[in-house]
């Protein structure tokens, strides 16, 4: 136990677990019924190995729940019903070869509100010059997808689709990307995200509907108070804060303010992860610009602390709760840690956006050629009772996605758009930040992301990911609008 009886081990925000996902492998119980397939034919052999094949290689990234291949409809029904018992995230639904309709409906029905991702499967790349009988109902799984398509429209069942053959690793990376949207979405529906105080009345566009978060999401908002962080800090361990300060400059950061400050931002370091812990968050939105918490605290709390970031909390500023919930997503979804910004200024010569935030910052995203400081809050250190302990540095360079978040008309809608965090030292003073490089032209990015009606916070994570935050969206029933390609169809 660490300090105040806080679980170091435990910490807010931990990671998603493993995916789970229910894989129904179907055939065709009318082939046996008309003597095509006996059941212990060479197709019977066959089509049983390729599936086991296939749920051998989803083990790699997820726990299958899978009773083998099965060819009617209670068969179905009973490997639904382990599904439901095994809690799985989502279903996969495969047929290896023609079924009838019946026979997923049947499971499909026991899972109803499931994730349900529908793969035209082929048992390998390529047909010979000839294809005998046997072997093409080996590989009838096509047909099958196309019929039981119209089937899933008409019954108003919701589903995904991927298309590939057993032994393409595309297919299959696009696969565990669909799980772990799966996973996700499993995990938001029992997400908290804490408000510290209350809505900012400063950026409307940063509210979002409670009630419609829990309903439509699963993610509950847990409004906190100001005084029982004040109150966590005041009572922090004095050999705690030491053991804190002692580990600082051990992980490279260089810290430019005095040991007075850098004690109260430690204690409020200490305060947030005691709090998030007590009331099991997972992230946390924090209206640091009301005068409220500078009265109370004194500073903003801004200094990093390893054991919230390394645990998979994450922190939006501003009270932003639809960033927040799209920075746990993020995280949970790329097991990255999101980076929170808004656009300061643009560089319409260069084609970037001078990009950052005050506030809340995981050091893990900085760039290794650019030092990170321990600094004086540069908005409020002239004003507060303390100068403040801010963590700073510059992103790290690499291609990166942008996504905005904000409720609108019902729902989470998100923007994205790809580009570059780009190279050198750092730009600005005071605040964490990144150059970037959007993939289109930075005028356009601009007037689009405006015509789109956005908040000004986008959060940064590594990687070219919009195929995969498309995937994303589409399990969580999140809207989204790319803004190099335009709206994602529903």
């Amino acid at each position: 136990m660490g300090e105040g009886g806080v679980d170091h081990a435990r910490a807010p925000g931990a990671a998603a677990a493993r995916p789970r996902v229910g894989v129904l492998l179907v055939t065709s119980g009318w082939f046996r019924e008309v003597g095509l397939q006996g059941a212990d034919s060479g197709t019977t052999r066959d089509v049983a190995k390729a599936g086991a094949a296939l749920v051998e290689a989803l083990s790699a990234f997820s726990d299958p729940v899978c009773d083998g291949v099965v060819f009617l409809p209670a068969e179905a029904e009973a490997a639904a019903r382990r599904m439901v018992a095994e809690q799985v995230d989502g279903v996969l639904l495969v047929p290896l070869m023609w079924c009838e309709d019946a026979i997923p409906l049947a499971a499909l029905r026991i899972l109803a509100g499931l994730p349900v991702v529908l793969w035209t499967w082929s048992p390998g790349p390529s047909l010979p010059e000839f294809v005998p009988f046997q072997l093409m109902i080996q590989g009838s799984g096509p047909v099958c997808t196309m019929q039981l398509s119209g089937m899933l429209r008409r019954e108003g069942i919701p589903y995904l689709t991927v298309a590939g053959h057993a032994q393409d690793p595309e297919t299959l990376r696009q696969v565990e990307w669909m799980v772990r949207a799966m996973a996700v979405r499993r995990a938001l529906r029992g997400a908290r995200v804490g408000l510290l105080p209350f809505p900012c009345e400063h950026m409307s566009s940063t509210w979002v509907d409670e009630l419609g978060l829990r309903r439509r999401y699963g993610t509950e908002v847990r409004h906190l108070e100001l005084e029982r962080v004040r109150a966590a800090a005041a009572a922090s361990a004095n050999q705690a804060v030491r053991e804190f300060r002692e580990a600082v400059p051990r992980t490279g950061t260089r810290v430019e303010v005095d040991g007075n400050n850098l004690d109260e931002g430690i204690r409020y370091a200490l305060a947030l992860q005691r709090v998030m812990q007590e009331e099991r968050l997972d992230a946390l939105a924090m209206n640091d610009v009301i005068s409220q918490m500078h009265e109370s605290f004194g500073m903003r709390p801004c200094l990093s602390n390893p054991v919230l970031s390394g645990g998979g909390a994450v922190v939006s500023m501003e009270g932003d709760v639809g960033a927040a919930v799209a920075m746990l997503a993020l995280r949970r979804f790329t097991g990255d840690s999101p980076f929170y910004t808004e656009p300061f200024s643009v560089d319409y010569a260069g084609g970037s956006l001078l990009m950052g935030h005050a506030g809340y910052h995981d050091p893990v995203n900085a760039d290794p050629a650019v030092a990170v400081r321990v600094v004086a809050d540069v908005e409020y250190e002239s004003s507060d009772r303390f100068t403040g302990a801010v963590t700073l540095f510059k992103y790290r360079p690499g291609p990166v996605t942008a996504v905005n978040s904000t409720w609108m008309d019902g729902s989470l809608k998100w923007c994205c758009v790809q580009g570059q965090s780009m190279p050198g030292p750092a730009r600005m003073e005071g605040n964490c930040h990144l150059v970037f490089r959007p993939s289109i032209p930075v005028r356009d990015f601009c007037t689009q992301a405006v015509d789109a009606g956005v908040s000004q916070h986008w959060v940064f994570v590594p990687g070219h990911r919009a195929r995969e935050i498309a995937l994303l969206c589409a399990v969580l029933d999140i809207r989204l609008q790319r803004l190099d390609c335009g709206p994602v169809p529903g």
